[in-house]
């Protein structure tokens, strides 16, 4: 029984050290943030088109 309340304290002290969304982010920054990954998704993939080929299975 002792064992699985270390293991639960080790849980909560990581738990403990990620910091929480509203510690990263504002309403703005996620804003921000969104709007930059999805103009770098959209470039990586327009990227990856130009040199990958997708051939069919004869």
């Amino acid at each position: 029984m002792a064992k699985s309340k270390g293991n639960l304290h080790v849980v909560e002290e990581i738990y403990n050290q990620i910091p929480s969304f509203t510690d990263i982010f504002s309403e703005d920054t996620f804003y921000i943030f969104v709007a930059f990954f999805v103009m770098a998704t959209i470039l990586v993939a327009f990227m990856l088109s130009r040199f990958v080929t997708i051939k069919p299975v004869d």
